[in-house]
């Protein structure tokens, strides 16, 4: 059974790759880059995006990011509590090496959402 979903699901970004020369609205895209992505330009309701709306939410919001770090033999995971303005602050420093360790997750909360 889980392999004709496998199978129907492959199919529909086989169908999507091959009969969308040029990206709209809800189609799988590729980028140069070779990543896939959706285009959205509406929200759930029909209404365009409001970009101060957007920003704040993603300032308001908060980023559980775990970091995998090796000490000989020991391996850590070190979870970050970081706020939505300051992800792509946190992010360049292990991205540049300027910090040692690996990001091996991201998880983006709000505060409300705390159990």
């Amino acid at each position: 059974m889980t392999d004709k979903i496998h199978k129907k699901v492959i199919d529909i970004f086989a169908k999507h790759k091959k009969n969308s020369p040029t990206c709209k609205e809800d189609k799988i895209c590729t980028s140069e880059e070779g990543y896939y992505y959706v285009c959205l330009q509406k929200d759930l309701n029909g209404k365009h995006f409001d970009e101060k709306k957007l920003v704040k939410n993603a300032n308001e919001c908060y980023y559980i990011v775990k970091i995998m770090i090796k000490e000989g033999l020991q391996t850590f995971i070190n979870s970050y509590k970081i706020p939505g303005n300051k992800i792509l602050e946190f992010l360049k420093i292990y991205i540049n090496g300027e910090k040692e360790g690996q990001i091996i997750e991201i998880d983006k909360f709000y505060p409300e959402e705390w159990a």
